[in-house]
């Protein structure tokens, strides 16, 4: 038993699987290390056994604070790691605490909600620790990339906090990693020849099915009652996720009206109450969580036998995470999605929310090139009469573009701006691009009339050979795909005459997938190969 196998028995009491040995082999043997792995396959384990492995002084960064408490629990369980945690949720006395231990050496592990990354306090107590750091884990690590689902801007700053602790190796960890996000990921936390282990996708366990809701009645009552129905069909205990908090709250009234032991979970409820539900779901006494995307990361029920999405998710990232919490026991399982063409408007609203208005950009560029040296986000908001969420996400935007600098504290120091409006504008209307083709991706696996299993996987870049047999298309043979010899090959780069560069991540007959660098995902004909529309890069 090597020294990776000993740490994960006798201090973790569990055995490594394959890919974990993988991902781990290659951060101690060669440093930076994204590792993309299927919901429920251990993740957490990875860089708790990396960290043990490399000595000194871990920090894990990890956006969910509920999730913190799960891994905190977990590590210091068997009394053999000193873990601590820094979060915007702690009492004075606790923080205090755990930077008291920082000071002295006596933490193993340290996790970092994200917040914390730009808290002058923390960057400070881990900086100056006196255990050397030799390992950064970032959990979730799509949230780095805009092309990930639920891209969070803090993210974007922790590449100076990696440089300010001395550059230890790097270890990223994410379920939901397209070819475009993997390369996202190791440029902007600009990982070093970064290692790249992506396991296996395919869940072959989880029945793949869409059910169009009837267009005859109105949007609500068609979406819930095909939702219902879908529900009924199948086993428990079941998922439902919604688009709104409107939608989770009547779907769970009718499951209720139908004895169901149902409740709906969304972010209009109490922490307090959230977290009742989740404990009751976990501990079986609930029959359905009918839930927003709120609910889910980190979520470990292995005998879920169903998930059911009441519309279409904003991303395949998003569909592919959320079903994957179906069946994690390796029994069979169900993923259903419910298809309302007309509630694709809701990704799409949401989508053109998170847009800049020109105005509050040329506002914030104006009030930091009037201020001198440091000027924090509270008083940009108050010089340029923007909101300071708004505030925060121009910033953010001239972080990553490296035209300020951080300074601590939600504070940046002053630079010249130049044309940064015009930058700041070309990079929301890329990011905006990117969010649009995801839509159009996920309702294009809603409408595909090919193997579902192969077109999901495909959106990966991962090449299945149809039908998968357990998929509701794969009734239908002819209209799977028939793969024949092909001159391009997927991951290849190539350009397209409009939009330019891409990569390709499926093709079949009839259609390919492709990730180009500037509008995000597009479906194309096959004819795109051959009439000249589509070229491979040299």
């Amino acid at each position: 038993m090597n020294q990776l196998d000993q740490i994960a028995a006798d201090v973790l009491g569990i055995t490594l699987r394959p890919a974990q040995r993988r991902a781990l082999e290659a951060l101690t043997a060669h440093g930076d290390t994204l590792a993309v792995l299927p919901t429920g396959s251990g993740k957490t384990a990875i860089y708790q056994v990396g960290g043990l492995a490399l000595g000194g002084l871990t920090v894990v960064v990890s956006p969910l604070i509920a999730l913190q408490h799960d891994q905190l629990r977990a590590m210091t369980a068997r009394g053999s790691v000193r873990a601590a945690m820094l979060n915007s949720s702690q009492h004075h006395a606790d923080r205090a605490a755990v930077l008291d231990d920082l000071a002295g050496g006596r933490v193993d592990f340290v996790m970092l909600g994200p917040e914390q990354l730009a808290n002058a306090e923390t960057t400070a107590a881990i900086v100056g620790s006196p255990r050397p750091i030799t390992l950064v884990a970032v959990d979730e690590a799509h949230l780095v990339s805009e092309w990930g689902h639920d891209f969070r801007p803090e993210y974007l700053r922790l590449a100076d906090v990696v440089e300010a602790v001395g550059r230890p190796p790097v270890l990223a960890l994410t379920a939901t990693a397209a070819p475009p996000v993997q390369a996202d990921i190791t440029r902007q936390l600009r990982m070093r020849d970064a290692q790249v282990i992506v396991s296996d996708f395919d869940r072959p366990n989880i029945a793949l099915s869409v059910r169009r809701a009837r267009h005859d009645l109105p949007e609500d009552q068609a979406i819930d009652d095909r939702t219902v129905e879908v529900v009924l069909a199948h086993d428990g205990p079941a998922l439902v996720y919604a688009l709104s908090h409107a939608r989770c709250e009547s779907v769970a009234e009718r499951l209720r009206l139908d004895a169901y032991k149902a409740e709906a979970y969304h972010a209009g409820l109490s922490a307090a109450r959230r977290n009742e539900i989740q404990d009751a779901f976990f501990a079986g006494e609930l029959d359905v969580v009918v839930a927003t995307s709120a609910f889910g990361m980190g979520i470990d029920k292995p005998d879920v036998r169903t998930v059911v999405h009441a519309g279409v998710p904003s991303s395949l990232d998003e569909y592919y995470q959320e079903i994957g919490r179906a069946g994690r026991d390796g029994k069979p399982a169900t993923a259903v999605l419910v298809y309302d063409p007309r509630s694709i408007r809701i990704p799409r609203l949401l989508a053109a929310r998170s847009k800049m208005g020109d105005a509050a950009v040329h506002s914030v560029v104006d009030a930091i090139e009037a201020a001198s040296g440091r000027v924090t986000v509270k008083e940009l908001a108050e010089a340029s009469g923007v909101s300071r969420a708004s505030v925060e996400r121009v910033v953010d935007e001239l972080l990553e573009l490296g035209l300020v600098r951080p300074d601590g504290n939600n504070a940046v120091l002053a630079a010249p701006m130049g044309d940064a409006f015009r930058q700041v504008t070309a990079a929301g209307n890329r990011r905006q691009a990117i969010l649009k083709s995801r839509i159009e991706a996920a309702r294009g696996y809603a409408e595909t009339v090919h193997c579902r299993r192969a077109d999901l996987l495909g959106y990966f870049g991962e090449q299945y050979e149809p039908p998968c047999n357990s998929c509701d298309n794969d009734d239908h043979p002819a209209a799977a795909p028939t793969f024949t010899d092909r001159p391009a090959t997927s991951g290849q780069r190539v350009r397209h005459k409009l939009w330019g560069p891409g990569t390709l991540l499926s093709q079949d007959d009839h259609e390919l997938v492709i990730a180009f660098d500037s509008v995000g995902y597009r479906h194309l004909t096959a004819a795109s190969l051959t009439n000249g529309l589509l070229t491979p890069e040299v």
